[in-house]
């Protein structure tokens, strides 16, 4: 988790849409028009894509989101510091959103790992979230200078937008959300200046919880 993050670029979801038209026409055509669009939008949705196509990969992100946090203010030297108390300030969901013919969720995030090219596996069970387990992965520690502290946990958020190719033709495209499937627990003095390998979620915990002017922000 100790790496370099790329800088996000703005996601821009590839959608086709079709516009209503209500001229030249009685009511009902236009309702029957409307109905069939439906139906055909029904059918190409229902498709499945072809098992040899290609994912053409967009506006791949990574980026460090602290999912869960505290702040104390007025730790002693030798004060005990824990992620239990952390909050949660942000919650992520597995995803994989298509329009076109359907593909397999799973099929998408390992094609967006061997394009994004994660340290660990990222998570790619749809409906799995950042919920942090207290009692599971819990950090301890002692407050080695005193002052203020923050506790957090991150992710490396991973997310894309992607075409899918059966030979010359784009049948499906959509967006994936994703992170790096293993948080970090983070507990760091804003009293002091972070190590250079400092991981991309300690630097934006300190940016998110420490004071302008801390040594942490640094």
């Amino acid at each position: 988790m100790k790496r370099g993050l790329t800088t996000a670029l703005a996601a821009v979801a590839i959608m086709t849409g079709a516009a209503g038209c209500t001229s030249g026409g009685s009511d009902d055509a236009a309702r029957g028009g409307s109905q069939n669009t439906a139906a055909k939008g029904q059918n190409i949705a229902a498709k499945k894509a072809c098992a040899d196509g290609t994912y053409t990969w967009l506006n791949v992100s990574r980026r460090p989101a602290v999912t869960d946090m505290a702040v104390a203010t007025k730790l002693k030297r030798g004060g005990k510091v824990s992620t239990d108390g952390v909050e949660t300030v942000a919650r992520y969901t597995v995803s994989v959103r298509t329009q076109g013919a359907t593909l397999p969720e799973k099929q998408s995030i390992r094609s967006l790992a061997q394009q994004a090219k994660p340290v660990v596996p990222l998570a790619d069970r749809i409906g799995q979230t950042t919920a942090y387990d207290k009692d599971k992965d819990s950090s301890y520690g002692e407050a080695g200078v005193p002052g203020r502290y923050v506790m957090a946990r991150a992710y490396d958020l991973v997310e894309a937008d992607f075409r899918y190719a059966c030979g010359d033709e784009t049948v499906s495209s959509g967006h994936v959300v994703t992170w790096d499937d293993a948080g970090i627990e983070i507990i760091l003095a804003c009293g002091e200046k972070l190590d250079k390998k400092a991981s991309g979620g300690a630097r934006e915990a300190a940016r998110l919880g420490c004071r302008e002017g801390d040594p942490a922000r640094a």
